[in-house]
């Protein structure tokens, strides 16, 4: 990991109220990172922890931030079940 660099992407999920499942995602490019010894690699792991979810991509380098928001919205479908 050392000497790698990474674009860190922030994807906020919006969430039906009823099943939880996404009902649309938006993507934003946040920073570069670079890893440049062990300390810089710790404080990622440590600022990562303040995430819904975290996925890292070695192929493309990039990082992805989860977070989960409920805008108050359902799908037609879970609609029928309530």
């Amino acid at each position: 990991m050392k000497g790698k660099t990474f674009t860190e992407i922030r994807v906020d999920e919006k969430l039906c109220e009823v099943c939880e499942k996404p009902i649309r995602t938006v993507e934003k490019t946040l920073k570069t990172i670079t890893i440049s010894d062990y300390d810089s690699y710790s404080n990622l792991l440590t600022r990562q922890r303040a995430h819904d979810r975290v996925e890292v991509d070695l192929e493309e380098n990039k990082i992805y931030v989860y977070h989960h928001d409920y805008p108050g919205e359902v799908h037609p479908g879970c609609i029928e079940k309530l």
